[in-house]
């Protein structure tokens, strides 16, 4: 972790941000979910979830950026898959960092909701209690090298508008099983109406986000 946090840890100060696009690299831990429309957070104007059967697919995970790229912090997030337009895209709905450059150029460039928070080993808390906490192992197989990178885009509300901003990333991966603690009384518990499914560990990564 780069930035220790302390104290209420909601409202951030003003502080400079880089400009985009971000260079970013680390390692990560995902677990998708599948989590029924009803219990999603609100999502921005003009998306909608990308729904099968009244169920949504949502990403959770644990990333540590560290100095290979632009910033070194702690990040846990949840995204939910939407239709923007006529493709796919995937909407932050929460995340925390403990980084206040990273949060204010997350709310600047994209209108991404970060928050601060504090973190140990795939554990975040702010001053309001725990948030989640997780353990990955990797299961016997190989890792898996993506042949090019994945190209995307995140769609968040940025001044009362709907902003889509891409994102590349490439790296290596390994399948693994995921055991996650959601607090009952945490911001991540609407994910307890859902239920996890595949569970990748990213062991070295590098994501270029904005443009």
């Amino acid at each position: 972790m780069s930035e220790q946090v302390t104290g209420r840890e909601q409202e951030p100060k003003a502080v400079d941000y880089p400009p985009e696009p971000w260079d970013l690299a680390g390692t990560g831990a995902i677990t998708t979910w599948r989590v029924p429309v009803a219990a999603l957070p609100r999502l921005p104007s003009g998306v909608r979830p990308a729904a099968w059967r009244g169920t949504a697919l949502v990403t959770t995970a644990f990333v540590r950026y560290d100095e290979r790229g632009l910033m070194a912090y702690d990040e846990l997030l949840a995204a939910v898959l939407v239709r923007h337009g006529r493709g796919l895209a995937l909407s932050i709905t929460d995340i925390w960092v403990d980084s206040p450059t990273s949060v204010a150029g997350g709310r600047g460039h994209w209108g991404i909701p970060k928050d601060l928070a504090t973190f140990g080993e795939r554990y975040a808390e702010t001053a309001d209690g725990p948030i989640a906490a997780a353990s990955f192992s990797p299961r016997r197989a190989p890792d898996l090298r993506l042949p090019l990178p994945l190209r995307g885009s995140v769609v968040q509300t940025l001044d009362g508008a709907t902003k889509a901003s891409p994102i590349r990333a490439g790296g290596t991966v390994r399948p693994a099983t995921a055991r996650w603690d959601l607090a009952e009384t945490g911001p991540l518990a609407w994910l307890r109406a859902g239920r996890p499914g595949l569970s990748l560990l990213a062991r070295d990564f590098s994501m270029r986000f904005g443009s």
